[in-house]
């Protein structure tokens, strides 16, 4: 015979009572895994293809691979596609210094969070690389650039755009673009 469900040995309540501790568990480790895509877009492998050939060389002590024809650039999702890369690793370590798209134009994606949402971009060259002072991803769209995000599309000479926190750090003209209004704001009547 089992004790009283409102017995502190009753085996039910225990059972129930880590339930609820493992379900709490979950979903807060679920709700912290809102780490977005961008932060773990980082972590990926860089995956690369191309319909042409290749080539690579030591230049100041770092290794230079040129990739032509049709490029496609991976790493989680981000994509960039051009014409043409440039990828530059350290000599020694072999880590990545900088990724160079040229095309006409290079077209740049990636999501944005969990939900799917996307960031897009074009320009004539789109640089990436980790930012030395912590920023994080940037996203150097240089010559004929645009950038649209939810909430922001702009067109310029240059934007440089840091991709872990959807922010347009610098931005040369002449520049032209618009802001959507959040729809919490709701409408005036």
């Amino acid at each position: 015979m089992f004790p009283h469900p409102k017995s502190e040995k009753c085996p039910v309540k225990k059972i129930h009572a880590n339930i609820l501790r493992s379900a709490l568990l979950t979903a807060a480790l679920t709700s912290y895994s809102g780490i977005n895509a961008l932060e773990s877009d980082t972590q990926q492998e860089i995956t690369w293809s191309s319909d042409g050939g290749s080539s690579m060389s030591l230049i100041d002590g770092n290794r230079v691979w040129e990739l032509a024809e049709n490029v496609i650039i991976r790493q989680g999702t981000l994509e960039i596609v051009g014409d043409r890369a440039i990828i530059e690793l350290d000599g020694s370590s072999n880590d990545l210094r900088r990724v160079t798209v040229h095309g006409t134009p290079v077209r740049y994606q990636q999501q944005l969070d969990e939900s799917g949402t996307l960031v897009n971009g074009s320009s004539l060259t789109i640089e990436f690389y980790e930012d030395s002072t912590d920023q994080g991803m940037v996203i150097d769209l240089i010559g004929e650039a645009s950038i649209a995000s939810p909430d922001t599309t702009m067109r310029c000479a240059t934007i440089t755009y840091l991709a872990d926190t959807d922010l347009i750090r610098d931005a040369q003209g002449p520049c032209q673009g618009s802001l959507s209004q959040s729809s919490s704001q709701g409408s005036s009547q």
